[in-house]
């Protein structure tokens, strides 16, 4: 059956589309929902419409009377760790199930879609390093939160999560490409670094569903096919994302000291021996000499403050 709505739906919903801020927003949809006509045909539109102004409804409760701000909440989200990963995909795709179970922060777990209306930050353990992990509220079709697009635009690395436990998740990941299209001109080369996390392979037809999504997407992005609740593809996902960020760990020693590896010094691929000493210290930008060690040297050879260094070496600065 046709839902046969009106013109003026359609008005509202370009104005909804060019939005600025979720109380527009929230106005907007509340009127769409007003002139729906009530049949078999809407039903989905209403649920839809329904739907979203209860997400911006419990976002907007969170507010406080002063500034109309919510309670801990900024579209900006300083950058900790080695590398702030974005979490971004649709309803119930384990995004939250993910940041709980492998950071310490608090985020709600619920089979109920748009539990998360807010950003929720966690600490990801990888190794002798450590990531900051971001829940996001979920996208869906022609609705993003704004603070999931500043996010995106600011963040190291954009980890998408997607269902194997959904039977749309191929219209759910095309969803996501879209969306950032739309915002990075090219959604198969997006400006942040993108990789894909299909997760619930626990879940029953969830290796059927995973050979699909490969047999249309392996050959544009890495897939990573991983389950929240057993672990079960966790380790590689973990690595996916530390030689995505195109990152280095380099450990300083001090001379004539034992080498500790708890606190490496985080720096780009590509990074110098004068990165390092900057990294480690601003002091140590005038070393006279630098020894260094790794798989690329001589054990204990003097370099340069030009040289390239490596992953997993370690130099000894001379003050």
């Amino acid at each position: 059956m046709p839902a046969n709505l009106p013109p003026t739906y359609y008005k509202l919903k370009h104005q909804h589309e060019s939005a600025k801020t979720d109380e527009e927003r929230l106005s907007l949809l509340e009127e769409m929902l007003s002139i729906v006509p009530k049949h078999k045909g809407t039903e989905k539109v209403v649920s839809d419409l329904r739907k979203r102004i209860a997400v911006l409804k419990k976002g907007a409760s969170g507010k406080s009377g002063k500034g109309g701000t919510r309670k801990g909440y900024s579209e900006h989200i300083p950058k900790q760790g080695a590398g702030q990963i974005v979490m971004f995909g649709p309803p119930n795709s384990g995004k939250s199930h993910i940041l709980a179970k492998y950071t310490k922060a608090k985020s709600e777990v619920s089979p109920t879609p748009y539990t998360t209306t807010v950003p929720v930050v966690g600490m990801l353990q990888f190794e002798n390093i450590q990531f900051q992990l971001i829940d996001t509220p979920s996208i869906m079709q022609d609705f993003v939160a704004s603070t999931v697009l500043t996010l995106l635009r600011n963040c190291d690395l954009c980890l998408t999560v997607i269902s194997l436990a959904s039977d749309s998740l191929l219209d759910e990941l095309e969803l996501v490409l879209t969306t950032l299209n739309e915002q990075n001109g090219d959604a198969d080369d997006p400006t942040v670094p993108f990789m894909v996390a299909a997760n619930q392979l626990d879940t029953v037809g969830a290796r059927d569903r995973l050979e699909i999504l490969q047999e249309f997407y392996a050959e544009k992005f890495k897939i990573y096919p991983v389950s929240a609740e057993t672990g079960d593809g966790i380790d590689d996902l973990f690595k996916g994302i530390y030689n995505t960020l195109n990152i280095v760990r380099i450990y300083p020693k001090a001379p004539g000291k034992k080498l500790e590896r708890d606190d490496p010094i985080v720096l780009p691929n590509g990074s110098t021996v004068l990165d390092a000493a900057m990294g480690l210290h601003k002091d140590f930008e005038d070393f006279k000499l630098a020894r260094i060690w790794g798989p690329n040297w001589h054990d204990g050879q003097p370099v340069s403050r030009n040289d390239v260094i490596f992953d997993g070496d370690v130099v000894e600065f001379h003050l």
